[in-house]
């Protein structure tokens, strides 16, 4: 793709990213994607065939960016591996403050796509697996008894406190969630 290409490529995924994770996935159509976008319909339809390709491109873009701003948040909020699961959730609480945060954008694709065989649904789990597999590798890093263990349940606490954000419209759930956590390293 060519630098143009690749900008007009880019505005899409962003403005269909956007527009999903404000009106949700199932409330915006291509039109309004193609006319925020400022693309001719026959540009957008070169680049996504479908409503469900640009679904999945999404994901794909939102993933990709998400974890990058995550690896990046946690790293400079931490030093030592038990730190940094502990800053996991500081990163997260500052997320849930911002006042456009409507949920985490992979939870909401995966309860608006019922469909467990989309591919967006995969992307969600591929997202769920990276974020297990790092927390997993600092839990080892830090010492932690049965690490396997510990990463799956320290996901259940980032997915109450994803939850009760989303519910409550407060960071709250975040500090709870340390709190928890801290409790859990230490018994380990």
């Amino acid at each position: 793709m060519t630098s143009n290409t690749n900008n007009i490529y880019d505005r899409i995924l962003e403005t269909a990213s956007q527009l999903f994770y404000q009106k949700g996935i199932q409330h915006v159509g291509i039109n309004e994607v193609i006319a925020a976008s400022d693309v001719a319909k026959r540009t957008f339809y070169k680049y996504f065939p479908s409503k469900d390709q640009l679904i999945l491109e999404v994901m794909r873009y939102r993933e990709k960016q998400w974890l990058k701003w995550f690896h990046k948040a946690v790293e400079e909020r931490g030093q030592t591996a038990k730190e940094k699961l502990l800053a996991i959730f500081d990163v997260l609480g500052e997320w849930y403050a911002q006042p456009d945060f409507r949920g985490c954008p992979f939870i909401n694709a995966v309860l608006e796509i019922a469909d467990a065989n989309h591919p967006a649904h995969h992307v969600s789990v591929s997202l769920r697996e990276a974020i297990r597999t790092h927390v997993m590798q600092l839990a080892i890093e830090a010492g932690v008894r049965h690490p396997e263990a510990f990463s799956q349940q320290y996901l259940l606490l980032i997915g109450g406190a994803s939850l009760m954000a989303t519910i409550e419209g407060t960071p709250a759930g975040a500090n709870y969630a340390r709190h928890a956590l801290s409790i859990l390293i230490n018994e380990s």
